[in-house]
């Protein structure tokens, strides 16, 4: 579903939230199985970097294709943004393609088979044994090529200056039903006396057309933002260090209530475009009690080096924690 829902995507090129909405019904209907709600199935496109989306516009566009190499992965390039069909069918087929540059360069640039994965369009990779095969390929295919996407992003990523101005300033009331982090517990949001008006502190969301709107205010100025920007500044200012890291593993752990902001997953998932999995915080020595998925709190990111993972650390202030 999800490959059809990509090769929708990439042939539309963009529309509305409620045109992406509708198409996913359809295409949800023609399965047996179930599938994740409308909204993260978009917000993982997103995140794998196939598509852009304006929630606050409620617009979506598809980017543009890019093949980029992944380090540590053994000579291994990622496809991320379009997949339009005269595309795949043409990376399918790269040795019996009319152009002879295209025929010679598919003995060194070898696509892989679909690795499937759940709710998101499966990764599509080309093995390679020399970068500038790769990027004369993408040349002679109006492609793009980048060299390690991932790691040129996790240099660029915004600080909470940028993304909590990103969107606008509130002034005045936010909402009803305001609701404030919470400091731990269950519930990572409780209910507020009173209408939350500012002057206030903190991060908060309200309840805005059957949907929420977070906003971190300082004093009287209330800062509008994705509800992973909104967390992720409240955790600074309460110094909770959330995010864990397992050197062994290459493995980055951040709680599933509590996930990167989506240029931070980006970078992430662009190391290994595997979309991260739900686990225990170390697997191995975990009870079985703890590793039914009710028990999987953490959410990992596969493929991550350290100084990869300081770098997303660092840009949310947070502080990496190391798991033994």
């Amino acid at each position: 579903m999800h490959d059809e829902l990509l090769l929708w995507c990439s042939e539309r090129g963009a529309g509305s939230l409620n045109a992406f909405r509708d198409t996913y019904a359809w295409l949800e209907g023609k399965q047996e199985s179930s599938a994740p709600d409308w909204r993260i199935a978009l917000y993982n496109l997103q995140v794998l970097g196939h598509v852009e989306v304006d929630w606050e516009a409620r617009t979506w566009s598809v980017t543009p294709p890019v093949l980029t190499t992944m380090p540590n992965s053994g000579g291994h390039a990622l496809l991320v943004g379009q997949r339009p069909l005269w595309l795949m069918q043409r990376l399918e087929q790269l040795h019996e393609d009319p152009d002879s540059d295209i025929a010679t360069l598919a003995q060194s640039v070898v696509p892989l088979p679909p690795l499937r994965q759940a709710d998101g369009p499966s990764v599509r990779m080309v093995t390679l044994a020399d970068p500038e095969d790769c990027r004369a390929l993408c040349e002679a295919l109006g492609i793009a090529f980048e060299d390690r996407a991932a790691d040129q992003l996790a240099l660029r990523l915004p600080r909470f200056q940028e993304m909590l101005t990103e969107q606008g300033v509130q002034r005045g009331p936010g909402g009803i039903e305001p609701q404030k982090m919470s400091e731990g517990g269950s519930d990572i949001w409780t209910d507020v006396e009173g209408p939350g008006e500012p002057p206030l502190h903190g991060a908060y969301r309200y309840q805005r057309y059957n949907t929420h709107r977070y906003i971190y205010w300082i004093g009287m100025s209330g800062f509008i933002a994705d509800k992973r920007t909104v967390v992720y500044a409240e955790l600074a200012r309460a110094e909770r260090w959330v995010l864990r890291y397992h050197p062994l593993r290459r493995e980055l752990y951040a709680p599933k209530r509590m996930q990167l902001p989506h240029l931070h997953a980006r970078a992430a998932v662009l190391r290994s475009g595997l979309l991260p999995q739900l686990t225990a915080l170390n697997p191995q020595t975990a009870s079985d009690r703890q590793s039914s998925p009710e028990h999987k709190s953490y959410v990992k990111y596969v493929n991550i080096d350290e100084p990869f993972a300081r770098h997303v650390a660092e840009s949310l202030y947070q502080k990496l924690q190391l798991v033994p």
